[in-house]
């Protein structure tokens, strides 16, 4: 039973909303899939990874290659639009 331990309680609404959408129910679902597989997913975003990781995996943190990305890390200061219309060239 443990292995098919409920998220419920454990992650914000809009998180549970975006796994439930996948039949994502499980903590050992979202390790299995974190995190490239989580992201590729239909409605999940850094966001709701950064809701995943600060509840089940404390003390880490993805950092995406991708530049699409790159505005989501901590590190960054703020979102630019001038970096979203030079990633669309």
């Amino acid at each position: 039973m443990a292995t098919e331990l409920l998220l419920n309680k454990r992650l914000s609404r809009r998180t549970l909303n975006s796994l439930g959408r996948h039949a994502i129910t499980t903590v050992d679902q979202v390790v299995e899939a974190y995190p490239e597989r989580l992201l590729k997913l239909n409605g999940v975003g850094m966001t709701v990874l950064r809701d995943i990781e600060r509840t089940l995996f404390p003390g880490q943190q993805f950092q995406p290659d991708s530049g699409r990305y790159k505005a989501w890390s901590e590190e960054t200061s703020s979102y630019s639009n001038t970096d979203t219309a030079q990633q669309k060239k």
